[in-house]
This record gives C-alpha cells, sequence and structure tokens, in this order.
C-alpha cells in the first residue's frame, strides 16, 4: 500500500505543480478547523451478543479535524487540492484512539483542451488518498455512518458487507472526458482505477472478526447521448469493470470476476423544478479463475435498472447541493458553502438494481436494491436542515449470503458567528444471514445503532463561506457556477 500512497502523493502534486504553473490566475487558500463530539451506541458494529467479555460498545468520541484547502480558477485551468489529518480519541476504549488522513485534488481542463478542439467538452481528472479506520457501508452505496444516508449512487468500492471496523486505506484516480459529435449528440468517456487495502482488526473489533478482502478495480465506460428536444435526453452507456479480490489475511487466495455493463438511457425535464433519469439494461459477469473457495467462474447475466427524481425549489444550484466534495468536506456541509437560503430545498428519490463487489463474507459480486429518499432545505438565513433514509437488500450464491439494511438521518447546521455548528442523528440497522463456512462467529448477524454527531467548524476566510461557499471576485471562468448572488461557487467535475 506504500505505493499507492507513492503515486496518490505524485499524483497530488501534479495538480498542485499544474495550479501553480498559471501565475496570471486566482488562487484561494482556506485553512479550516472541525471539532466534534459523538455518541455512538456500537462501536464495534457487532451484535452484543457475539463480543468479548469486558467490551464497551457504547462510546464518546472526539475528533479534531484541521485542513487546508485550496481553490484555483484560471483562464485555461481550474482545480482544487485539499489536505486533512485526523485525530480521534475513545473515552472508554482508548485502544480504538487513532489517526488519519485525507488528501484529494481535481484538474478541470475544459478550456484548455478545448483550445486544442473546440469540439471537446469536458476534460478532468480526479484523484484521492484516504486512510482511516473502516466506515462501513453496509451494502448501502454513499453515505457511510456519520454523514447521513439517501444516497444510491456511491462509487463501486464504498459498497460491501464490511461490518467489523478495521483500518482502511483507499486510493482513486479518475479520467472523465466529453466530445460534441453534432449539435445536439455528445460522446463522454471515463476510466476509474480503485483499491481499497484493509489492515489490523483485532481487539478493536471487540473480538469480532470476519474476513476482509482487498479490492482493486478498473472501470472504462462510454455514453453516447442525444438531445431529441428541450426536455429530453436519451442515450447508450457501456462500461466494463474488472475486480482483483485477495484476502487481507492472505489466507484464502486471490479471486476476480469481470463486469459488462449495457443501459439506455433517458433524462427529462419535466419543469423547470422537477426532473428525472431513468435507465435499464443487463450485465454480464464474465468467467473469471478464482482461487477464492467457492467463488464462482461461471457467466452470469442480470438486469439492472436505475431510476432517480428531483424536485428543486429553484434553479440549478440545488441540483448541485453537495457538489463540493472533491475536498473532504466540513463535517455537516450540506452544500457547497453549508447553508442553504432560506426557503430553498430539494428532494431526491431514487432506486438501483445493480452487481457489485463485497469486501466480506466471501468476496465476490453482490445483487443489490437500493432505495434511497433525501431531502434537504433552507429554514432560515443561518439555518438549514436535511433528512434522509435508505433501504438496501443484497444477496449472493455460492455460497448463499443475503443482507438487509435500513439507514436514517436527521440534521441540522446552524451559523453561530463565523462558526459552523451541525447537528446530526443516525440510526442504522443491518441483519445478515450466510453460509455458515464464511464467519468464524455465526451464521446469523444482526444489530443496530445510533449515533449523535455535534460539530463545530471554523474556515479562516470571508464570513459567508459558509454560505456562499469558495468564491472568487468574478463568477465568470472556467470551474466556476453562477449561484444567482453574484458569486461563483467551485463545482465538482461530473
Amino acid at each position: 500500500m506504500k505505493r499507492q500512497g507513492a503515486v496518490a502523493v505524485l499524483t497530488l502534486l501534479i495538480v498542485q505543480w499544474a495550479l501553480s504553473t498559471f501565475v496570471s490566475a486566482q488562487t484561494i487558500i482556506i485553512p479550516a478547523l472541525t471539532v466534534s463530539e459523538r455518541y455512538d451506541s456500537n462501536i464495534f458494529n457487532a451484535p452484543k451478543s457475539l463480543l468479548l467479555p469486558g467490551s464497551k460498545p457504547e462510546d464518546f468520541i472526539t475528533t479534531v479535524t484541521p485542513q487546508i484547502n485550496i481553490a484555483h480558477q484560471g483562464s485555461l485551468i481550474s482545480g482544487s487540492l485539499s489536505g486533512a489529518g485526523l485525530v480521534t480519541k475513545y473515552l472508554h476504549n482508548p485502544n480504538r484512539d487513532f489517526t488519519g488522513y485525507n488528501v484529494a485534488g481535481q484538474l478541470n481542463l475544459t478550456e484548455a483542451a478545448h483550445q486544442v478542439s473546440p469540439r471537446i467538452v469536458s476534460l478532468g481528472v480526479r484523484g484521492t488518498y484516504r486512510s482511516v479506520p473502516s466506515t462501513t457501508g453496509f451494502g448501502a452505496a454513499g453515505g457511510g455512518l456519520g454523514t447521513g444516508f439517501g444516497a444510491t449512487s456511491g462509487g463501486v468500492l464504498e459498497t460491501g458487507q464490511v461490518t467489523n471496523r478495521a483500518s482502511r486505506q483507499i486510493f482513486n484516480l479518475g479520467v472523465t472526458g466529453g466530445y460534441q459529435l453534432t449539435g445536439l449528440t455528445t460522446l463522454t468517456a471515463l476510466y476509474n482505477y480503485n483499491k481499497i487495502s484493509f489492515g489490523e482488526q483485532g481487539a478493536q473489533s471487540g473480538g469480532v472478526t470476519n474476513p476482509l478482502f482487498d479490492t482493486t478495480s478498473h472501470q472504462a465506460g462510454t455514453t453516447i447521448s442525444t438531445r431529441i428536444n428541450p426536455r429530453d435526453t436519451v442515450g447508450a452507456t457501456a462500461t466494463m469493470s474488472h475486480f482483483i479480490q485477495e484476502d487481507s489475511s492472505g489466507s484464502s487466495g486471490r479471486g476476480s470476476f469481470t463486469t459488462i455493463t449495457e443501459t439506455l438511457n433517458w433524462n427529462r425535464l419535466w419543469t423547470q423544478q422537477l426532473s428525472t433519469n431513468l435507465r435499464g439494461g443487463g450485465i454480464l459477469k464474465l468467467p473469471v479463475g478464482s482461487d477464492i473457495p467457492g467463488q464462482s467462474t461461471k457467466a452470469q447475466f442480470i438486469p439492472t435498472v436505475g431510476a432517480t427524481m428531483t424536485y428543486t425549489s429553484f434553479s440549478e444550484e440545488m441540483r448541485d447541493v453537495g457538489a463540493f466534495d472533491s475536498l473532504p468536506s466540513l463535517a455537516g456541509s450540506l452544500a457547497p458553502g453549508g447553508i442553504v437560503a432560506p426557503g430553498a430545498y430539494s428532494a431526491t428519490m431514487s432506486y438501483r438494481f445493480s452487481l457489485v463487489p463485497s469486501f466480506a463474507f466471501g468476496a465476490g459480486p453482490l445483487k443489490v436494491h437500493v432505495v434511497g429518499i433525501n431531502a434537504t432545505g433552507g429554514i432560515t438565513s443561518k439555518l438549514s436542515g436535511q433528512v434522509g433514509m435508505n433501504y438496501s437488500h443484497g444477496t449472493r450464491s455460492a455460497p448463499t449470503s443475503t443482507f438487509d439494511t435500513i439507514g436514517l438521518t436527521a440534521g441540522a447546521n446552524y451559523l453561530l458567528g463565523p462558526v459552523l455548528a451541525s447537528l446530526t442523528y443516525n440510526w442504522l440497522f443491518f441483519s445478515r444471514e450466510a453460509d455458515s463456512s464464511l464467519s468464524s462467529q455465526s451464521s446469523e448477524y444482526e444489530f443496530s445503532k445510533k449515533m449523535v454527531l455535534l460539530s463545530f467548524s471554523y474556515a479562516f476566510t470571508s464570513p459567508s463561506f459558509f454560505r456562499e461557499g469558495i468564491s472568487f471576485p468574478s463568477s465568470t471562468g472556467p470551474g466556476s457556477s453562477s449561484s444567482g448572488d453574484g458569486s461563483g461557487i467551485l463545482r465538482k467535475e461530473e
């Protein structure tokens, strides 16, 4: 994993060099500090009946997160770079104390590429590296514990049946680009490299351990889309993903599988506020040799579908809520600036059925249904709120394993002068039934937990940061988007 860390550092140094090359452009540096206190009713993420005698599953956790954020806006290149450290202390379980870090960077090269060919409509590079104890996804994509639920579109390595706590290192690097074939038709392409590695478990997991599988993935895909009228866009997507999995202990050998996904897509803007996205097709799992016991090597075809409905109270600003996520976001942040304008709100409902890798209980592919609901809104000029829910159901065969997850969240952000105060409540239920050969503990694994998180964030910049995000004197230029009030907010590249 040291090699991956070196690659991550090199990537971010290249990003930083690229940003500093354009000395005539605008660059903003924003240090920030977040201090949080969390109550967790089950820090081991395990059935209490399986814990060692004397284990203390309830605990209070204090976390200090200093970070540095760099935003750059130039005539040809824009981007961002961020680094954050995490120092965490447990009141009743000091053996779980840890330090971690996140680094992230992105480059928007669209305008530079546009100089080469006017038909190039987008080009971007993103990279992240994280080293922290695992925050479990429990099969529900996106929104790990402490950040809320409601998402169904998380990355391929943020999904899986990881229940017990273990150290985790994640590296990903992605490239996206778009080319205008005609006035109404666009071709986009992407490549993503992801790697997740798990470390020691042992006593820090309260005696509950399950085999965890290091996973590497390569994903390449292309989409062709055509706007057939002002409201409707149709298209097709083809993606190939290759997964390589290895027991982090090395005792169960290696395995891999490859998927080819084909979908048809339909996007429709029903009104200025209401939009939908529908996609459907099939996934072909190719036969790949494996020396992980029980992992099937037969070819398999399954359908895949997805649907998303979003209602926003106004314009496209709320469609980008949470878009400034290339950086390790300030705790509790609901929007690029943290506070949504009063009366503005966004609500999203989504469903996805797909094939994803499992990191535990035998590795291999999982068939997963995920339903998510999420709503964010501004209450006053200083107060924003968020509620979310997701439900996921996953199955796998050879050997058999099924799981169900329910996650609920409610949170609020409040401005105390220049300080952003955030309060979040999470409740989660997880249930799994599996072949007894997959775990030394039990074929049945079920628990629930609740968390309450209170955090305070301060950014050493303009007092408007938590309302408007990172702003430049002019709202024009690549990598920025007008917020409607004359400020420019740096957005992520899709």
